[in-house]
């Protein structure tokens, strides 16, 4: 019997620009939730995909554009048959990501913040952090769906 590899191809996309202000982090996590659950994420992923899109969406707008409504959130989203992919950009300065101190770390554990690269990191498979070409910062996550390959019921 042949083996089906799973599709690759993207099954459907998403686009937001949006302003550098905090309410915008709702409409980020909502538009990727919804292309979440269609993509067939459900219950607690869901929750961690939502999680991982506040916190990197609110780092873009307070530390990436510092609140300016000049300056842009950007938010990408697609889904294939097995993952779902989030990309969430800013025109800030940009960062090191090596540079952030471990929120676990004895010193860091009373801060009131600093704890969004770790836990997106946590909750998605994948988090990878690009530098743009002019300025700012993308973070780029996926989450896989635990599916297997479909067999092929072809005669």
């Amino acid at each position: 019997m042949p083996t089906v590899t799973p599709p690759t191809k993207s099954i459907e996309n998403l686009t937001r620009t949006l302003d550098s202000t905090l309410e915008n982090v709702d409409v980020a996590e909502t538009a990727v939730l919804a292309i979440a659950a269609r993509a067939g994420f459900a219950g607690l992923d869901l929750s961690l995909i939502g999680l991982a899109v506040r916190e990197i969406t609110t780092n873009a707008i307070v530390h990436g554009n510092q609140y300016d409504r000049g300056k842009k959130v950007f938010v990408a989203a697609s889904r294939t048959y097995n993952r779902l992919e989030v990309t969430i950009a800013d025109q800030g300065c940009g960062f090191d990501p090596d540079s952030v101190a471990d929120c676990r770390s004895a010193e860091a554990l009373l801060r009131p913040s600093g704890r969004g690269l770790y836990l997106a990191r946590t909750f998605m498979n994948e988090l990878h952090v690009l530098h743009g070409d002019l300025c700012g910062t993308a973070v780029v996550m996926v989450k896989y769906l635990d599916r297997l390959p479909r067999p092929d019921v072809s005669c």
